[in-house]
């Protein structure tokens, strides 16, 4: 989130998400006239607008944003804008089925709903810095802008094959060897010691209880590869 500009340092900030492109244009005149009256002086868009501003790989769609930056200034009500990468549009998915994410069981999670990408994806974290550049370049100096909204709701897992490379990458450089790891983790017991970085997964679903230091593990890396991935648009921004 950037520092926050004069325009808003020592005032209370009202208001909340707006997301006018899920319906007409016509009737953004009538909801900022009753921003005003209801004292709205901020607003946050572009949370979950991804498929709206870039409808196909690689294009462009910020008419509509311009118009709404725009009209927000004229009004003097402030915009959290957001980096819309909660959420990848349905091409993604569908010309990128490594993005999706897998649960424990290996299943698919498909679009359709909102937040179906792997942390982990080298694809989606592409698509997603390209888009926060060309939203950094254009808006980035808007008299309307006030802070930056980086994805939203970070809660995504994944437990699919390029999350698993991720995962010993991550754990290699917290435990150093194999023998460290098996130290931690108990590995004696059941009979689970890893004799090579191959082995290990992500903990899927098992026949039994799992691993407790595995999994505690496992959550910890899903922390830090959305922190990753939070960390590369803040930057951007």
């Amino acid at each position: 989130m950037a520092a926050l500009d004069d325009a808003t340092r020592g005032r209370v900030l009202f208001g909340g998400d707006y997301n006018p492109e899920q319906w007409p244009e016509e009737s953004w005149p009538q909801d900022v006239r009753l921003m005003k009256k209801a004292r709205v002086n901020s607003v946050t868009l572009g949370v979950f607008s991804w498929a709206r501003l870039e409808p196909r790989p690689g294009a462009r769609d910020f008419g509509w944003l311009d118009r709404l930056m725009d009209l927000m200034a004229e009004n003097g009500i402030g915009v959290v804008l957001a980096t819309p990468t909660a959420s990848p549009p349905p091409w993604m998915g569908s010309r990128h089925p490594e993005t999706l994410p897998r649960d424990e069981d290996g299943r698919t999670v498909w679009w359709g709903s909102r937040q179906q990408f792997c942390p982990s994806s080298p694809v989606y974290r592409a698509y997603a810095a390209a888009l926060t550049e060309d939203l950094a370049a254009r808006y980035g100096g808007h008299p309307a802008l006030r802070m930056w909204h980086i994805n939203n709701e970070y809660c995504t897992h994944c437990w699919c094959d390029e999350t698993a490379r991720h995962f010993r990458d991550w754990l290699r450089a917290r435990h150093g060897g194999l023998d460290a790891l098996n130290e931690s983790w108990g590995t004696a017991f059941w009979s689970q010691r890893y004799d090579s970085w191959d082995e290990i997964i992500p903990p899927r679903r098992a026949q039994y209880l799992r691993n407790p230091g595995h999994t505690l593990d496992f959550r910890r890396f899903t922390s830090d590869a959305l922190l990753e991935c939070y960390a590369a648009e803040r930057d951007i921004v």
